[in-house]
């Protein structure tokens, strides 16, 4: 306790210099929060709570709304869903950004088992008529985002994580999974230029090197590698999926970098690794997941949801603020040198990873990423330096 109590009490001239070093920030918002605009719980959907962190800069939204392939906003349209509707109009209304992931449809035969927290457990289509019917259902679902919203920004991401979707159920994270994808892709990213959804605005799951050979966690090849590798015409050039200029079929790309900020192989310092085995979309990049968790720290069924990811992302309530100002930090210069578009946190209350408490008030986390915004909360609220959480009393 008497280290945590230290943590949250720095000296108020690091408070300053911090504000200082994001003022810059503050004046081009890009950071975010998975539901932003509704949590998991769905009890802080509260009008008068769900603009909280837009007032302190952190615009992005994320999993708020988040459809099925073929689900539209518009009633008139085929696949109108009605809370979709509603979740983007709860983005629009508090003046978010949405980041919109659009899943697998769960009904698409074959391709099910999967248990990678996708609807109806969905695996990677690998027919051509299971692909066709998730690019058909993509594009209708972006396109009618965009047709009722034409002055928004609204970023897309097809699918979530897909290394760990390959078909059939139970293969390893690795080439299979990034040849199915990749197949996708193909028809994707050209269908979409030709229906005229922005290929910048479409942000392609990324990642480093999947497992380990005879781990059991992947067959330790290469994500992006591999996606090039399986479908050439993904590169840019005269091979290029995409027809006309410019022939650069992968505009943009997210990443999901979760682990602690002091290594190069993992976490904020693991993307520039990432990015430099990119073609393409380089210079457009989200991260659109990335955070810790307090084993502690409940939601309202007394759970912590540590149990979502990896055990060394778990700490205290002193570490894990310390943790994400270290990640704040470290991303505010890959965003500063233009090509880090977003910093998503996952996520606003959702147990141990939460930024904020089921009664509104923020949690250490919280507390940090709105002092690193600059937002008006901020000035009262004191930020760990890095380092300083780290002892033989922590």
């Amino acid at each position: 306790m008497r280290r945590y109590r230290r943590v949250l009490s720095v000296a108020a001239g690091f408070l300053t210099c911090l504000a200082a070093t994001c003022a810059g920030a503050a004046a081009a918002p890009w950071l975010g929060l998975d539901y932003n605009s509704g949590t998991p719980n769905k009890l802080l959907d509260d009008p008068a709570h769900v603009d909280d962190f837009v007032a302190d800069g952190i615009v992005y939204d994320r999993e708020s709304a988040e459809p099925i392939a073929g689900q539209t906003v518009q009633p008139a349209y085929p696949g109108y869903s009605a809370s979709f509707a509603r979740e983007l109009r709860a983005d629009v209304a508090a003046h978010m950004i949405p980041d919109i992931e659009i899943d697998l449809d769960p009904e698409l035969d074959g391709n099910r088992g999967c248990t990678h927290e996708v609807a109806g457990e969905a695996c990677l289509p690998t027919t051509a008529s299971d692909v066709s019917s998730y690019v058909i259902g993509f594009l209708a679902t972006a396109g009618s985002v965009l047709q009722a919203y034409p002055r928004r920004q609204v970023l897309f991401e097809p699918m979530d994580e897909p290394w760990y979707l390959a078909a059939p159920a139970g293969t390893p994270q690795g080439y299979t999974a990034a040849a199915e994808y990749a197949a996708v892709l193909a028809q994707l990213l050209p269908a979409a230029r030709e229906q005229g959804i922005p290929l910048r605005d479409i942000y392609v799951p990324a990642a480093g090197q999947l497992g380990e050979p005879g781990a059991g966690t992947g067959d330790g090849t290469y994500w992006i590698t591999d996606l090039y590798e399986a479908e050439p015409c993904l590169a840019p050039g005269a091979g290029s999926c995409v027809r006309g200029a410019p022939a650069t079929p992968i505009a943009g790309w997210n990443l999901h970098p979760y682990g602690l900020p002091s290594s190069l192989t993992e976490g904020i310092g693991s993307v520039p690794g990432i990015r430099d085995g990119m073609l393409s979309g380089e210079d457009n990049i989200i991260v659109s997941e990335i955070g810790f968790c307090e084993p502690d720290l409940l939601d309202s069924s007394g759970r912590n949801e540590c149990k979502q990811n990896r055990a060394d992302v778990d700490g205290n309530g002193a570490q894990v603020a310390a943790w994400l100002t270290q990640t704040l930090v470290q991303a505010q210069p890959m965003h500063e040198a233009g090509w880090l578009k977003a910093l998503i946190i996952w996520n606003r209350s959702g147990g141990g990873w939460s930024m904020q408490n089921l009664d509104g008030t923020l949690t250490a986390q919280g507390q940090v990423l709105v002092a690193f915004a600059g937002g008006p909360r901020g000035p009262s609220i004191a930020v760990p330096p890095p380092g300083d959480v780290f002892g033989a009393d922590a």
